[in-house]
């Protein structure tokens, strides 16, 4: 990243092809920024997938890139829990290019239509400069690009239109060499309440490689366009709207979080696989799993896997437990691995070697080496095998109270009283096998 004195006037500094509008719209954002005495540090810049995702690396200002054509929708909830939640410093800037928008055309409808106060500069250079010259949805008629050599047949989406129509409170369009395209940047920051520019430029890898065009004709082209817009108006913002419907005027935000009940001590982090049956209650046991550690002072992260059909097939939860912060939620080699269904076994059996402890219905396998449960005797309790071997792996390896996830079950839980017997009953089997110090 560099400070914006580096980037200003200082085309050599950027990496785009000699030429290109995406240098230009950067230099005159960056002198945007500096004029308006804007921080780096409550500035963001969201970018989308294409050559104009480069311009992450340039701005020393946050920065968050995205999948293409979802720039708008991840700067708009960067924007929607600043103004309503913190302080509504941010100022929120999305750069995506032709093709962006129109693969996310609904996400800009969308924060249009209820003005989340974000700036979105749409470098609209005709076609896909990055991946071979592709035409877009905002092709010019007749624009000749890789896939269009003998010009674009279509008329071109007209999207300040479209965003105008859908509630748009500043919208504008012009080309990169536009003198005033400064000030219109710097009125497109200011605006309270969603912001469009869009900036016709030229790609000069292929843009110019096909068509007889230099970038005096920019201005032709914006002409048939429609010609030079620029339109504000007044109208609330999202956060504004929410803040007075939602928040009655307080202005704040109650945060409900899980006070511990005991805080206890865990040597080494804690490192649980559950698997089983997508339907048995595989997450919201490993979910209380993670407010029984909370409550017992610890840390705790959950990480889900199962298959897009969500109600069949495997269900999988890796669960860490650690006193210390946990910075990576994966799990590659399980203190605990429990197994509840041949869903889950299948899914999971690349594990069972690098598990330390396997913890299985015992008519899955006749391995002796691991612990063979009848987890599955449970089955008339939602959840019930699961619960069942959360509770041996506590009657066996203790890794705190069993008091504190009875005492989640309570608070958070389903049909708790035949949860808190089925685990209490796997709590008792454990405990028959010797109780034995965590892993």
């Amino acid at each position: 990243m560099r400070d914006i004195f580096e980037i200003i006037d200082r085309p050599q500094n950027f990496p785009y092809c000699p030429g290109c509008g995406h240098t230009t719209i950067d230099m005159v954002l960056a002198r945007a920024i500096f004029e308006l005495g804007l921080k780096n540090e409550d500035f963001v810049i969201v970018s989308d997938i294409g050559c104009v995702g480069l311009v992450d690396k340039l701005f020393r200002v946050h920065t968050v890139h995205t999948l293409h054509g979802r720039s708008t929708a991840v700067a708009a909830g960067i924007k929607m829990v600043d103004e309503v939640l913190f302080d509504n410093k941010l100022k929120v800037v999305v750069m995506i290019g032709d093709g962006g928008s129109t693969i996310g055309l609904l996400h800009l409808v969308e924060a249009a239509k209820i003005n989340v106060d974000i700036t979105v500069l749409i470098h609209n250079n005709f076609l896909y400069g990055m991946t071979g010259g592709q035409h877009s949805g905002l092709t010019p008629k007749d624009f000749k690009t890789s896939t269009t050599l003998n010009g674009n047949p279509f008329e071109p989406l007209k999207i300040i239109d479209i965003l105008k129509n859908s509630g748009a409170t500043f919208y504008a369009r012009t080309y990169s060499q536009d003198p005033e395209l400064k000030e219109i940047i710097k009125e497109a920051l200011l605006h309270r309440g969603f912001a469009v520019v869009e900036i016709l430029e030229l790609c000069t890898g292929y843009a110019t490689r096909y068509n007889e065009i230099k970038g005096s004709g920019l201005k032709n082209m914006l002409d048939n366009l429609g010609g030079k817009v620029k339109v504000k108006e007044k109208k609330e913002s999202f956060g504004e709207i929410y803040k007075n419907k939602f928040f009655d005027g307080k202005g704040e935000v109650e945060f409900k979080g899980i006070e511990i009940d005991k805080r206890v001590s865990l040597k080494e982090p804690l490192k649980i696989v559950i698997a089983g049956s997508a339907g048995e209650g595989v997450q919201l046991a490993a979910s209380l799993l993670c407010y029984s550690s909370i409550l017992a002072g610890l840390n705790a992260t959950q990480k889900n896997d199962n298959p897009v059909t969500v109600g069949s097939g495997f269900s999988v939860s890796e669960v860490i437990i650690s006193e210390r912060n946990i910075k990576y939620s994966g799990i590659e080699k399980p203190n605990y691995l429990i197994i509840t269904s041949i869903d889950g076994f299948k899914r999971v059996k690349n594990l069972l070697n690098l598990s330390e402890n396997v913890i299985i219905d015992e008519t899955l396998t006749e391995n002796k080496s691991y612990f063979r449960i009848p987890a599955r005797r449970y089955l008339s309790v939602r959840g019930g095998p699961n619960y069942f071997s959360i509770g041996f792996l506590f009657g066996k390896f203790s890794p705190f109270e069993s008091e504190i996830f009875e005492k989640a079950i309570l608070k958070y839980g389903k049909s708790k009283e035949e949860v808190l017997k089925v685990f209490k009953e796997g709590v008792s089997l454990g405990k028959s096998y010797g109780v034995q110090s965590p892993a």
